[in-house]
């Protein structure tokens, strides 16, 4: 017997055996009686019926006394198995191969041997009833048949196994199907989505619970409504008719195509309207390919389209909010502006005739009353610029200009600009600066001798005895980033603790009492502050009562890569060189001011009020520069300068210096913008004066 075709083929060999199921362990007394018949009727003393599974020998069934598992290739067996029939062998030991085999070389020594194939109909050899002596010679070819005989025997017994096995798995597997069954009814009515099937032409044939609740029906109800039915009452998000033509579960029996997340409001039969998301699936026929049902989803959004609609009337709201905080916001502004107009102007005249006046030749009383009304000029220079300092802070529209400085200079004319206050109360001034700052630094020069002179403002209030310490030293930042480490120390009354942690707020001040005995506003450590943070830095206190207190500033200030500007040889070059200058303003003091500045200085200034007058004296005189106020009735500064720069003529491209009390970022940026050459703040500095004429020029 053999299975021809399939004698070496290990895979169909192992298939077979898999559905026998042999290997699990259990006893077969049948095929243990009919081993041991192969053994009787050969005179065999040993017999076995051995399968090869997974690379390996398993006796199934021995007469010998003991079951093992061997190697295949060191089992007897492994000769019927490669030759696809019986195999004999009347001395193992004599045969060069089967005399290295386990049974052969060591105990029970088998020396005759004869090995039957047994297979179920056409398939695979699955095993072989081999029977042995330990003496040889001992098998005639009547016993060999005799053998074959009872392989047949064994064959049926295997065949009849097969049959039993494959009925056991076909009535678990009917269990199975059957627990799935029930497993997925459960699923389906306990889900909590709404899910119902349709058949192609619309109509409902399954519905959970969860959709009936969500539709507000009863199965009977539900049973055979299809999606044309006009009991449906739907509307889209925007409140129009849902036409049933779009219904998703239309569009998928019409076109095959899945859909997902359609919103939906539906009527309910209580009048109330329930918005649904609908999903749809279609299931087709796995042979034609044709659409037999669609399977629709659908969930309860509801909640989550009423609070859509609560967060819609919240955002409308805090829109309109918003309109007015922007409306608020530029009343701020304006009022702003006005305020730094109407203040700056007069300040404008005040300081700069100061300034004319102290260049003359004064008596020492003069001399002394011009100081303390240019002291108290300045003091209110300082307030208003703190004020639209915290304005354009708050507005995180400060801007930090950096360009290589000087710091030792800077530093040192910080200390100049404020030692005759400290003087006149008698205080020491130290100032000690690392020689490692004497290489240019990138910084907001303007920025930083503010923060120092807020600092320095602050000491020199507070302190009555002693004396005021300014140290600067290099310092490292995060990522290695070069900073600069300025200290400003007193040895004044010191600060609370509890006073320290709100010293920095706005408006606020260490003593409610200090406001009345000192003045200022409590903005200057905010404001210097918030400048430091702008510039990649902080500002920090250190204080003990009676001692004196210790602010520490720390900014980015890389070093630069270019020379700082000569500031002196520039002004004078600009001195030395006359220019013909415009000057615009409708303020009478103004004007008196900027023409005698220039005068000083050797230029030919030409004065006019209005804008309408300076148009018509540029359309007929060329001018080097033109410095023009940008407040001023009938026509302002930015139409002036949209007239110059559209009409032609010889000053077309004349360069235009802004000179304005007007200096809010947004007002500055917007000066830049229509091509002036630059801005001067009023009031007005005499320096910057002179070097703007000249850079623009």
């Amino acid at each position: 017997m053999s299975g021809d075709g399939n004698v070496n083929n290990a895979s169909a060999r192992e298939a077979a055996l898999e559905e026998l199921d042999l290997l699990q362990g259990e006893a077969f007394p049948d095929l243990d009686r009919l081993t041991a018949l192969a053994a009787d009727i050969t005179g065999a003393n040993i017999s076995a019926f051995t399968v090869h599974y997974g690379g390996k020998a398993h006796q199934i069934s021995t007469s010998y006394g003991i079951r093992e598992t061997l190697a295949a290739s060191d089992c007897l067996c492994s000769l019927t198995f490669e030759k696809g029939a019986t195999a004999v062998l009347d001395d193992c030991a004599a045969d060069p191969k089967a005399s290295r085999y386990q049974y052969v070389a060591h105990p029970p020594h088998v020396r005759s041997f004869a090995g039957a194939p047994v297979a179920i109909g056409d398939g695979p050899i699955i095993g072989v009833l081999a029977v042995g002596h330990t003496e040889p010679g001992k098998f005639a070819p009547t016993d060999v048949a005799r053998l074959e005989k009872v392989a047949e025997l064994v064959t049926a017994f295997l065949a009849q196994r097969r049959t039993a096995v494959l009925a056991a798995r076909a009535a678990v597997l009917t269990d199975v199907e059957r627990q799935r069954q029930n497993l997925f009814e459960l699923i389906f009515e306990a889900i909590q989505e709404g899910v119902n099937v349709h058949t192609p032409g619309g109509q409902v044939v399954e519905a959970n619970p969860a959709c009936l609740r969500i539709l507000g029906l009863t199965a009977d109800e539900m049973a055979g409504r299809a999606f044309t039915d006009p009991r449906w009452r739907t509307i889209k998000p925007d409140g129009s008719p849902f036409p049933v033509e779009e219904f998703p579960v239309a569009v998928t029996v019409r076109t095959g195509k899945p859909l997902e997340n359609v919103p939906m409001g539906v009527e309910l039969p209580s009048g109330d309207v329930r918005w649904i998301s609908i999903n749809t699936v279609p299931l087709r026929n796995p042979d034609t390919g044709i659409v037999e049902h669609a399977v629709v989803t659908m969930k309860d959004i509801t909640r989550q389209r009423e609070a859509e609609d609560r967060l819609t009337a919240q955002n409308a709201q805090l829109a309109d909010a918003l309109v007015e905080a922007e409306k608020g916001n530029k009343a701020k502004t304006d009022f702003m502006g006005v305020m730094s107009h109407e203040l700056r102007t007069p300040m404008n005249a005040i300081l700069s005739c100061a300034t004319l006046l102290r260049q003359s030749n004064l008596d020492p009383v003069q001399r002394r009353t011009l100081g303390v009304l240019q002291d108290a000029g300045r003091q209110m220079l300082a307030l208003l610029n703190d004020l639209l300092d915290l304005s354009s802070l708050n507005a995180d529209k400060v801007r930090i200009s950096r360009e290589p400085v000087s710091l030792v200079r800077l530093i040192e004319d910080a200390a100049v600009i404020w030692s005759s206050e400290i003087k006149a109360k008698r205080l020491s001034l130290s100032v000690m600066i690392d020689p490692a700052l004497i290489a240019p630094r990138d910084v907001d020069p303007a920025r930083l001798l503010q923060i120092i002179g807020n600092l320095m403002a602050n000491a020199i209030k507070f302190t009555s005895e002693g004396g005021i310490t300014i140290q600067a030293w290099p310092g490292k930042g995060r990522g290695g980033v070069e900073r600069v480490v300025i200290d400003v120390e007193d040895t004044g009354p010191g600060v609370p603790e509890e006073a320290a942690r709100r010293i920095f707020s706005a408006f606020e001040q260490a003593d409610a009492s200090t406001t009345r005995k000192h003045g200022g506003l409590g903005l200057g450590l905010h404001v210097a502050r918030r400048l430091a943070g702008a510039m990649g830095g902080d500002i920090e206190l250190e204080s003990r009562l009676g001692q004196g207190s210790r602010f520490t500033v720390r900014i980015d200030a890389p070093i630069s890569g270019r020379a700082p500007m000569d500031a002196d040889n520039e002004n004078t070059a600009g001195e030395a060189e006359v220019k013909q200058v415009l000057c615009i303003d409708d303020n009478p003091r103004n004007l008196y001011v900027l023409v005698e500045i220039l005068k000083a200085a050797g230029h030919m200034p030409t004065e006019v009020a209005s804008g309408r007058e300076a148009l018509k004296l540029l359309g007929e005189k060329k001018f080097d520069v033109v410095l023009l106020d940008m407040v001023m009735p009938d026509m302002d500064g930015l139409d002036m300068l949209a007239r110059l720069r559209a009409g032609g003529g010889i000053n077309q491209e004349t360069p235009v210096i802004a000179c304005t009390a007007n200096v809010l970022p947004d007002q500055v940026e917007s000066y830049l913008s229509a091509g002036t050459a630059g801005v001067l703040a009023k009031p007005l500095n005499i320096r910057e004066v002179l070097m703007a004429v000249a850079a623009a020029a």
